[in-house]
């Protein structure tokens, strides 16, 4: 019987954090997350299930903040999340969202609008470049040996593979997922009409409003603080 899926309550943060807690930034630092949320993404999703390697996990989740992917997915059914050192934090500047069980992940995939790709190594799958651009796409990775678990197979749209000319047949999976967000990301981008794909302001603000919140400690009280001060 597959495990239940934890109900996760959101935090949530006060409309008028960014402005109070901003200004303990360096200007530089202000410019910095300001370009961040800019430019992220929801037309393109991450998910990773059963990454063995605390490595492999980190490498995923930071090469999603990198071309800008705000959501990641993470589907534990027989591996812990174990991210690694080599994330240096970059996890608090995503959305993570835990699942124990593949058919709850599809779902709100589904409610969201998704169409679920994976590499998988089927008759059928077509070249990456080949993903329809227009598509809010999630794009989904499994172990490092055993691949995704068959209870994705029913469900993905756009089966996958990466043309590769050399001697090799096989990439690690961190690699094939920064190479995968790196082509989707800027596919959509190009292909959808313009302001469909960034965030639109209400949601940058949000994000911003939980970055300097999680950024600042005990952020509940210096906001208090800072408002009984204005």
């Amino acid at each position: 019987m597959p495990r239940r899926t934890k109900v996760q309550t959101p935090t949530v943060y006060p409309d008028d954090a960014w402005d109070l807690l901003g200004e303990r930034l360096t200007p530089a630092r202000r410019a910095r997350l300001l370009a961040a949320v800019a430019g992220r993404t929801r037309r393109v999703r991450l998910v990773i299930q059963d990454i063995h390697q605390p490595h492999n996990v980190s490498a995923c989740i930071r090469s999603a903040d990198a071309f800008g992917v705000q959501d990641v997915d993470v589907v534990t059914l027989k591996e812990k999340f174990k991210p690694s050192t080599v994330a240096k934090g970059v996890h608090h500047w995503m959305t993570l969202k835990k699942y124990q069980a593949i058919p709850a992940c599809i779902a709100d995939l589904r409610a969201a609008g998704y169409k679920i790709v994976a590499g998988v190594p089927r008759p059928d799958a077509k070249p990456l470049y080949e993903i329809p651009a227009t598509e809010k796409i999630a794009a989904v990775f499994g172990n490092e040996h055993a691949g995704i678990d068959p209870a994705w197979l029913a469900a993905v749209d756009y089966p996958f593979t990466i043309p590769m000319v050399g001697m090799v047949e096989s990439l690690n999976i961190s690699v094939c997922a920064a190479i995968t967000l790196a082509h989707l990301t800027r596919a959509a981008r190009a292909a959808v009409p313009a302001g469909q794909y960034e965030l639109a302001q209400p949601e940058q603000r949000a994000l911003l409003n939980e970055w300097i919140c999680n950024q600042t400690p005990q952020w509940q009280l210096e906001i208090e603080r800072r408002r009984s001060s204005n």
